[in-house]
């Protein structure tokens, strides 16, 4: 069922009534490995929505790239010439951002693979079917919608009580905002949990992107589209030490590695595998991405 253009441009004259912006929180559930019942995550994640765009991220990682980007500005005040920061991934997933405009749903998704960032720029449609089948989620009255998106069959549970035509991670183009949704396997549930006007202070990605650009100067990410960004996971995955391989090609580089059981690694020969092998074991067990279309041949 499509919608009807009218529509849409109903929705986003509400939208442009004000130049506040509402965040939406999502507790977010995935299966990091399918061969794993036990491997199942959860996080919280937001989805800001703006007149003109919204973006969609981790709270994890926009707390730790919070605390990050502050330091690195802090530092160039007072050391330009040297900077020192450190982070850990260990507890966020959701490493991502996902910026899409308004009305076009042009996303710009920021992301990496290894040590390459990337945009991955594209226009995604989804196809949605919109069943009468409804029922309350979370205090809103919802409606049911299936589509099939990124090599996986999804249900959506929207709701007219939220006039926003947008939705967690890429989804979008249903006539309310996706409160529930899920894929068939149930590796990746997204359900809505709260909600808010934003005000001044509460720093959007706007915010995290121009500490990004002061801190950085320029953001270092390759544009390519889903197809090249496919290629490129699928030739790191075949040969997951590339990056070391190449930095340890360099002669004015070393290189002294420490592993968990405190050994310490200054041959190449031996930290190549040891990288091939610490890599391999994060393809195999990082199998069940969202999007399996990108990372599957």
């Amino acid at each position: 069922m499509k919608l009807k253009y009218a529509l849409i441009l109903a929705i986003f004259a509400i939208l442009n009534l004000s130049a506040q912006g509402n965040r939406f929180t999502y507790e977010y559930q995935f299966r990091i490995d399918s061969t794993k019942t036990d491997s199942l995550k959860k996080e919280f994640v937001n989805l800001d929505i703006f007149p003109t765009k919204s973006y969609f991220y981790g709270q994890a990682k926009f707390a730790s790239d919070s605390i990050t980007n502050n330091s690195i500005i802090e530092q160039r005040k007072s050391t330009p010439n040297s900077l020192s920061y450190s982070s850990t991934t260990e507890d966020w997933n959701t490493s991502y951002l996902i910026e899409k405009s308004y009305p076009s749903f042009k996303t710009n998704w920021f992301t990496n693979i290894e040590q390459t960032n990337m945009v991955v720029e594209e226009t995604p449609v989804i196809k949605w079917q919109i069943l009468p089948e409804t029922k309350k989620i979370e205090s809103y009255n919802c409606q049911k919608a299936t589509a099939n998106f990124g090599g996986r069959i999804w249900e959506a549970w929207f709701s007219k009580d939220l006039p926003f035509p947008d939705g967690p991670y890429k989804f979008h183009g249903l006539p309310g905002l996706i409160v529930k949704l899920e894929d068939k396997t149930k590796s990746h549930q997204f359900l809505l949990k709260g909600n808010k006007k934003l005000k001044a202070e509460d720093h959007s990605w706007d915010y995290i992107l121009a500490l990004q650009k002061e801190a950085k100067h320029e953001f270092e990410g390759v544009k390519v589209n889903p197809a090249q960004y496919k290629k490129l996971f699928m030739t790191y995955k075949n040969d997951p030490a590339k990056d070391i391989k190449l930095d340890l090609a360099n002669p004015n580089h070393s290189m002294t590695v420490t592993t968990g059981e405190g050994k310490k690694l200054t041959n190449n020969a031996e930290i190549i595998k040891f990288f091939e092998e610490l890599s391999a074991r994060k393809y195999k067990s990082n199998n069940n991405q969202l999007e399996l279309n990108l990372h599957r041949k």
